[in-house]
């Protein structure tokens, strides 16, 4: 086993992996200045990578400065080699207020976010976009913003929406940004005011419900959707704020959001919701709802992601138990991150639960286009004493826990962002606070920092990703896990691997057990080992072999 240096807190829990391809690993990391300098990732068909985040004055990304020649907060759209470096930036200046929460790239390189803002940006050498100011004394008055920059950076245009004088409503904001392979933008967020407009459509108040709209590559709008309080919700106790949108290759736009007493939309309605997630498909071409339907667990909902089959994967966070269909999870502690997947009709293919015994949450998803594999990425905390963490996984095309990685302390870090390129590798953005350790790289600040990291092999190599389980994982199954008194690895004569050794976080070898030449199943016996994330490793004739994660639970 890989020895961990004195002091660091670190895990790689390394699934199995072709024997051709490359050991994966963090190559290399970016801090940002400023604790919303880098807000999210996506990638194009070349392995670059785009990042979109706000500063005022200026930001450092990795060793690039980005500055802004006007007072007010500046909007920006870097794109950065494989090698993470800073290859052109694209700056929206001068605004009073703005913030991207996501971004997006086309096969041709275009790349679209969205998010909100108020005042006036300034981009091209001089052309404008002015949203409404709010009124003195006023909650909110966000506009929402959906920006689409060409392949050379240059902005192609800008638009917004917003709900009017917002009074006592809260802010407006896109979420989410998604487009198809025609050019087609989609967005998904929140409106609030007494007279919600999205170009020349009127949809009256609204007051924190979810939206959903469509614009073409010129940046007409094709169709906006806005979810209705249901009649027989009490005014303002209805909310539906929609936070991950992703489409499929069949003509599908999904959202998912958060629900808070019921909402309906073209003769479809929820009802009953207390906080609780819900997912729903939409025709993209006209904009019609297709269905709706609530799904266990609570929080922003933003983690949606769509597979080449035409599944739909939702993440998020539950706490205590919760019932999937057929399938129940049970959180190891005050709230588990978890990942499940639906069919296009909305029927249920498998949900886990992904934490330990503290706080946990997925707040983004990502999907291989090849091997159907899932990555996830958030917050973790597998100790008592709330020490959160980012993490990436990689589950299989079953939902099994093929892969993951957490980073080190004893600093706190939370991950936010997610894209994979052609190769498999991982982009992923968040925070970090103090000092933190990806890998051999550390990052250390006394402040709040973003950061933009890439996992996988060196730039031109074969990436992480693996193949679908049955395939790459054929030799060696462990179940049940999580596990609860013990688990049993049913040993195939994986890659003729002699020992299995079961360690803790810290490395240490904590259980082993002999493996027999022939197929065989071994026992493990957790009872006594305090509940966590445990590594099984196998040991073969030429060194270590496969790595799978085991949580343990009581």
């Amino acid at each position: 086993m890989k020895k961990l240096l004195p002091g660091l807190l670190v895990l790689l829990l390394v699934g199995s992996l072709r024997a051709l391809a490359q050991p994966s690993t963090w190559t290399f990391v970016q801090p940002a200045t400023d604790i919303n300098a880098v807000m999210d990732v996506a990638t194009d068909a070349a392995g670059n990578a785009y990042i979109t985040g706000r500063f005022t004055g200026s930001t450092q990304v990795g060793t690039t400065t980005i500055a802004s020649a006007r007072p007010g907060m500046c909007l920006f759209v870097a794109k950065l080699s494989p090698a993470g470096q800073v290859l052109r930036v694209t700056k929206l200046e001068g605004a009073t207020d703005v913030i991207p929460y996501a971004i997006a790239a086309d096969a041709a390189g275009n790349t679209f976010l969205t998010g909100a803002f108020f005042g006036t940006l300034t981009y091209n050498g001089g052309q404008q976009t002015t949203g409404r100011l709010p009124l003195p004394f006023e909650v909110g008055g966000y506009n929402i913003l959906l920006v689409k920059c060409d392949p050379h950076g240059r902005v192609s245009w800008v638009r917004q929406a917003d709900g009017g004088s917002s009074g006592t409503y809260g802010n407006s904001y896109g979420a989410d940004v998604a487009v198809d392979q025609q050019g087609n933008s989609y967005i998904s967020g929140r409106v609030n005011g007494p007279n919600v407009t999205f170009g020349t459509l009127a949809f009256g108040a609204r007051r924190n419900q979810g939206f959903l709209a469509s614009y073409n590559r010129q940046g007409q709008l094709r169709w906006a959707r806005v979810l209705q309080a249901s009649p027989i919700q009490t005014p303002g106790i209805s909310e539906s704020a929609a936070g991950g949108v992703a489409l499929d290759n069949a003509g599908h736009c999904y959202i998912s959001g958060t629900g808070v007493g019921g909402w309906e939309l073209d003769g479809i309605a929820l009802s009953n919701l207390t906080g609780t997630l819900y997912l729903a498909r939409f025709d993209a071409g006209t904009g019609h709802l297709d269905w709706a339907q609530t799904t266990p667990g609570t929080g922003d909902g933003h983690a949606l992601a769509t597979d080449a089959q035409g599944d739909v994967y939702l993440g998020g966070r539950f706490a205590g138990t919760a019932t999937f269909g057929p399938r129940m999870l049970t959180s190891a502690g005050s709230d588990d991150g978890f990942v499940a997947r639906y069919d296009p009709d909305g029927s249920l293919d498998w949900a886990v639960a992904i934490g330990g015994v503290n706080y946990d949450v997925v707040s983004a998803l990502a999907v291989d286009a090849r091997t159907r594999s899932c990555y996830a990425s958030g917050m973790m905390n597998f100790t008592s004493q709330g020490t959160n963490q980012s993490f990436l996984a990689r589950l299989s095309p079953s939902g099994r826990m093929q892969q993951q990685v957490l980073v080190g302390g004893p600093g706190t870090s939370s991950g936010a962002g997610l894209a994979l390129d052609a190769r498999a590798n991982v982009y992923t953005t968040g925070v970090f606070t103090g000092s933190c350790l990806f890998g051999g790289i550390g990052l250390t600040s006394p402040f709040t920092e973003s950061y933009l990291a890439r996992y996988g092999s060196r730039p031109g190599g074969h990436g992480c990703g693996g193949d679908d389980d049955d395939d790459d994982n054929a030799r060696a199954d462990l179940f049940p896990n999580p596990a609860q008194h013990q688990f049993t690895l049913r040993h195939r004569g994986a890659a003729g691997a002699s020992q299995a050794t079961l360690y803790n976080l810290q490395g240490r070898a904590v259980a082993t057990q002999p493996l027999p030449a022939a197929a065989a199943e071994v026992r493990f016996d957790t009872s006594a080992l305090p509940a966590g994330l445990y590594t099984l490793r196998l040991l073969g004739p030429h060194g270590p072999g496969p790595a799978y994660s085991v949580q343990v639970q009581h």
